[in-house]
This record gives structure tokens, sequence and C-alpha cells, in this order.
């Protein structure tokens, strides 16, 4: 069996690396660049975090998506704006 490219890329990021990183001999002599966040990217409950997800389902286009979207925004509270901390 031969290892997967993505898992492979997830595991450097989250051991820190980034750049172009060699991680099995199926990517030597390749480029791929390994972004610091991906592992971010696989750590998501979709549905826990996209609370319009069930609006989506009868959508056709993207302005139904965008428009959906705007529905569950009108819904909620917003936190106030904060400048950011730099």
């Amino acid at each position: 069996m031969r290892p997967s490219i993505v898992n492979g890329q997830i595991a450097a990021a989250l051991r820190g690396e980034f750049g172009n990183v060699a991680f099995t001999t199926r990517t030597e002599g390749s480029e791929l660049f390994v972004n610091p966040l991906m592992g971010l990217y696989f750590a998501v409950d979709l549905p826990a975090s996209v609370g319009y997800l069930d609006q989506l389902t009868d959508t056709e286009t993207m302005i139904d998506v965008m428009l959906a979207i705007e529905a569950h925004r009108d819904t909620g509270t917003h936190r106030p704006r904060r400048a950011f901390p730099h």
C-alpha cells in the first residue's frame, strides 16, 4: 500500500513543518508546498460550524447561496467589532 500524499502533508503541518517538505519517497524530487495551517483544514465539524447548511439544500445558483447566507446572518446577534491587536 502506498503512503497517502495528502495525509503526509497534513502530518507534516501538524509537526510544524512548512514549505517544500519531502515526507515520503513518492514526493522526493517534486515540489509540494505544505501550508502550516493545513492541519486546521481537516479539524472542522461542518454541520456544527455552518448553521445555514440546511438552507443550502434547495439552492441552484450562487445567488441562491448568497441569499441563504445573508438570511442566516440576519437571524443571529453579532459581536461588536474590535481592533485587531498587533
